[in-house]
């Protein structure tokens, strides 16, 4: 049996997935701000790596998060990553693969909307808005996202853009969203949760896990008394 002590195992599809002998590789760190925190969209044919970064302060004291792209064999040999320009996503975190590209959650900032975006993966990555409100009322801060195989977009939307302070007040209650690309439908599918974050489907699609972070906030606070759980 491998050692799987880096690993947490709920299902032998996974210990299956992972090997005979898993392990963890540093392939890239940069000191300068945080990275690799949300996304990790990766694109099979080209064999890169979609991620968005943490909040950070830019050089001119602006707080933004930076898209990257990983080159998982560069020309040199070696992992490269080129920072990619956002345009209009705004705040970019949660993303999937969308038509050839990536489909990222914009949490949108004071003046701009939250919502989601469609990206080219190749350059000069041209992005369009897809959604970006509920029947007028819009989205709190969009954060993670996957797609169904019927074509339709599933997406959580939590207060935390509002609570680190680059969101107005919300308009919305903390919910689960499913937008009809063909249709430009959109309803809300699930409520009752304190921030609803990453969500993903079982492989048969039947049903739809999503994990509830409302133990910490988004102004960092924490409770023990509040859900963390899937």
């Amino acid at each position: 049996m491998p050692d799987l002590s880096s690993f947490s195992v709920h299902d032998d599809a996974f210990a299956a997935v992972l090997g005979p002998e898993p392990k963890l590789e540093l392939l890239l760190e940069d000191d300068r701000y945080p990275f690799a925190h949300e996304a990790g969209v990766f694109i099979p044919d080209a064999n890169e790596l979609f991620v968005t970064s943490n909040r950070f302060q830019d050089g001119s004291g602006l707080e933004r998060v930076q898209i990257s792209k990983v080159v998982l064999s560069g020309a040199s040999g070696r992992v490269e990553r080129e920072e990619i320009p956002a345009g209009r996503i705004v705040m970019a975190n949660g993303g999937v693969n969308y038509n050839g590209g990536i489909l990222f959650c914009s949490q949108g900032s004071p003046t701009q909307p939250a919502g989601l975006h469609e990206m080219s993966a190749s350059p000069p990555y041209a992005s369009s808005l897809v959604v970006d409100n509920f029947h007028g009322r819009p989205f709190n801060s969009a954060n993670d996202v996957v797609v169904h195989s019927d074509g339709s977009i599933w997406f959580t939307d939590p207060i935390y853009g509002f609570e680190q302070g680059y969101r107005p007040t919300p308009q919305l209650p903390n919910q689960v969203y499913r937008y009809d690309p063909a249709t430009k439908g959109i309803r809300a599918m699930a409520d009752g949760f304190g921030r609803p974050n990453g969500i993903c489907f079982s492989p048969d699609e039947k049903i739809v896990y999503i994990t509830d972070t409302d133990w910490i906030h988004g102004d960092g606070t924490t409770d023990n008394t509040r859900p963390s759980s899937m």
